[in-house]
């Protein structure tokens, strides 16, 4: 179908007249009338509504210590804080955006995606009480990246908090375990693009997430394992259009109709729709510096899209 326009293209640069002589038989592997159009709005709102789990997924890796509980700043001596950066990769099926591209003879763009997120966070111990905070953010200017397995353009934003409460404070014999609540607001935008045509996918995606960690420490590991059940709210659009109207000229003169452009949006929140994660990692402890490398998987997506995640981070902390 793609190679349909392109050859449309191309034919309106080598002549130079007005006049296209396209018959029927040019285009008959499009089928009925505006399939083309069609084709595209159904890839690129299968790919909204997957950033609907996708994006949680993504943002909760971002500020996962390997202590359940890192221990309070008072009364305490030293107090109990840190941050650092982190760096994770989720893996999310591209399929559909893969669908559109290939409709408006964008390459590049395949079926799944590392799609990369990088945040600076900081933790502080709590007040009397066994708790502890921790804040996450990061903007990003656009990025490429086809490294990471599709030739697309992203930017985001994304902001966070938690808080977890100690069950058990740990010590020499008991591990540590903790009750938290956290909330992540992500937005950002996907585009990918050629001379000829574009589109453009942007999210809003707010998250809130319940989760129970256990850790215990070995020498200079630190082993994790948690469950978490997350919630979302999005509002996720998307447009498209053919910058080359010499593309939609030809097929109007072929008498076959296509549109040039198209834009939708989908909004939606649901308390029964719960995304249940497990997590699992280990720290490495070097005097007041901890490595943590931490995978997790959307146990309600892994099996269908792949949904997973991996991150590293690299911290100070006392």
């Amino acid at each position: 179908m793609k190679r349909t326009f392109v050859l449309m293209a191309v034919a309106s640069l080598l002549i130079p007249t007005a006049a296209f002589s396209f018959s029927l038989d040019d285009i008959k592997n499009i089928g009925e009338p505006d399939v083309f159009s069609s084709q595209i709005d159904s890839g690129l709102s299968d790919f909204t509504d997957q950033l609907a789990s996708s994006i949680p997924q993504a943002a909760t890796q971002q500020n996962v210590w390997a202590d359940a509980w890192i221990g309070k700043s008072f009364p305490s001596i030293p107090p109990h804080f840190g941050g650092g950066v982190n760096m994770a990769l989720t893996h999310i099926d591209t399929s559909g955006l893969a669908k559109a591209a290939d409709a408006l003879g964008i390459s590049g763009i395949k079926d799944s995606y590392y799609f990369p997120c990088f945040t600076a966070d900081l933790r502080i111990g709590g007040v009397f009480l066994p708790f502890d905070v921790d804040i996450a953010v990061m903007k990003t200017g656009t990025l490429n990246t086809d490294a990471f397995g599709s030739d697309l353009s992203v930017d985001f934003f994304t902001i966070g908090a938690d808080v977890r409460y100690a069950l058990l404070k740990g010590n020499l014999l008991l591990p540590k375990l903790s009750v938290g609540a956290g909330y992540f607001y992500n937005q950002g935008t996907f585009s990918a693009s050629e001379s000829h045509a574009e589109a453009t996918i942007d999210y809003k995606v707010h998250t809130l997430y319940g989760q129970v960690q256990l850790s215990k420490s070995f020498l200079i590991f630190t082993p994790f394992l948690g469950l978490r059940g997350l919630v979302s709210k999005y509002d996720n659009a998307y447009d498209w259009k053919i910058k080359d109207s010499a593309i939609v000229a030809a097929a109007e003169t072929a008498n076959y109709k296509v549109s040039g452009s198209g834009s939708s949006s989908s909004d939606s929140f649901d308390f029964g729709g719960i995304q249940p994660q497990v997590f699992a990692g280990v720290g490495l402890n070097f005097f007041f510096l901890q490595a943590t490398l931490s995978v997790s998987a959307d146990l309600r997506h892994i099996s269908d899209s792949g949904l997973w995640s991996g991150a590293f981070s690299l911290r100070a902390k006392l």
